[in-house]
């Protein structure tokens, strides 16, 4: 018998699975001009569509055990979803680990543009600001003279 409330969950689960791929893919695409996002977006998409085949994985088992059980099959469906459990394990495994490695490497970055602008744009901002000191000098001469 199947348990109604592990098969909505699943169908839930999902459902979230799905919003992320689709999130992941679309902000990829929305930022893909700025050239940044690419370290994060897609591997949640990845991670998105891995969580995804294995909520599928489970609920068509589910389903298939329920059905099974309600035509009385001949072939035992032990046989036909040997790997069920593993294939929807290996695959949420590999979700979350894809997940935390895209977090891990997107906070790498995170911290190193907190740390302040290269020295090259450091360079640039001292230029921009003594060239504003001097035209702000030559009108407040002209103001005066």
């Amino acid at each position: 018998m199947v348990n109604w409330l592990i098969l909505v969950s699943d169908v839930v689960f999902a459902l979230v699975a799905a919003i992320l791929c689709i999130l992941g893919l679309s902000t990829s695409k929305a930022i893909k001009h700025l050239g940044i996002g690419k370290s994060f977006w897609i591997p949640v998409s990845v991670s998105g569509a891995l969580f995804l085949i294995g909520s599928i994985v489970r609920i068509f088992h589910q389903v298939a055990v329920e059905l099974g059980s309600l035509i009385f099959l001949p072939v035992e469906l032990g046989s036909l979803t040997i790997n069920t459990e593993e294939i929807v394990h290996v695959s949420w495994l590999l979700a979350i680990c894809i997940l935390m490695f895209s977090i891990y490497n997107y906070s790498k970055k995170v911290k190193t543009i907190r740390r302040g602008p290269t020295p090259d744009k450091r360079n640039e901002v001292i230029d921009q600001t003594t060239e504003l000191l001097k035209r702000i000098e030559k009108l407040k001469k002209r103001v005066k003279g």
